[in-house]
């Protein structure tokens, strides 16, 4: 079984952030409600009192309950902040996690000699990549980029931003243009093998693309012979693992225990 460093929770760090953001959101909210109750039941005292004094009770007193418990209502739930949509972002990232922890059962499966550095930041050149898998075993190294979106993906290796077709919780079908993950995994090996280079290893990086959702079908034309990418859906995590295991760019012991250790130093 391959071993597992991670070099960084980004995802995992950026979740607990905002659900913390929400949780202090949800008490303040509680507290200005309580407020509010308190407010209103003082109110709701002065005025009951007024309207015995003067038999107004029957007439006036109801209709202003009613219209007062409403305003109770409507204020309550702002001042508490529920929210009855999903929050988009909470979404990303926890589709992010599911996608690195499928990725993590999978890449657990390659052999003994592989070590598998996830969420590894690399600067070069005064830019940063944050890099999902980096593979390092005796076939050589190879940057395997997770993703976990859903729906059809279509465009073509060439194109700088490719097309998604999703069903919105409402039913409507929409699409929008996410980034070529084929141009990123680019970036990341230019950097990548800069940064070995640097540090005395001149070494070739493969890149590969894997899509985890089994609910994404990936239709991308043109020629696939650098990048290629695989798709749960189509059950590429065979073909994965062959791409793998059977790299040309054939690394001796002393070369991995080097890359290991300049990518434990990140």
């Amino acid at each position: 079984m391959a071993k597992i460093i991670k070099k960084g929770h980004q995802l995992e760090e950026k979740y607990r952030s905002i659900e913390r953001e929400r949780a202090d959101k949800r008490a303040k909210g509680a507290k200005e409600f309580v407020k509010f109750v308190f407010a209103v039941i003082v109110i709701f005292g002065v005025f009951f009192a007024i309207s015995i004094a003067v038999d107004m009770l029957s007439i006036v007193f109801k209709p202003l309950l009613i219209g007062f418990g409403v305003c109770l209502f409507i204020v309550g739930l702002v001042c508490i902040n529920f929210d009855f949509s999903t929050d988009t972002n909470t979404d990303i990232l926890v589709s992010g996690i599911n996608g690195e922890r499928t990725a993590t059962e999978i890449l657990l499966k390659l052999p003994d000699g592989y070590t598998i550095f996830q969420n590894a930041t690399i600067i070069y050149g005064g830019k940063t990549s944050e890099i999902d898998n980096i593979v390092v075993g005796r076939s050589g190294v190879f940057i395997v980029e997770v993703k976990n979106h859903n729906g059809n993906i279509t465009g073509d290796y060439r194109d700088t931003y490719w097309t998604q077709y999703k069903v919105g919780r409402g039913g409507t079908p929409y699409s929008k243009e996410i980034y070529s993950p084929v141009k990123q995994v680019g970036t990341h090996i230019y950097r990548l093998a800069n940064y070995l280079r640097d540090n005395g290893v001149n070494t070739y990086i493969e890149g590969i693309v894997y899509f985890t959702n089994k609910k994404c079908v990936v239709r991308i034309t043109g020629n696939s012979s650098t990048i290629p990418v695989y798709t749960c859906f189509d059950g590429d995590e065979a073909r994965l693992f062959r791409r793998i295991l059977t790299g040309e760019h054939i690394l001796s012991g002393k070369s991995i225990n080097h890359i290991c250790k300049l990518l434990n130093q990140l």
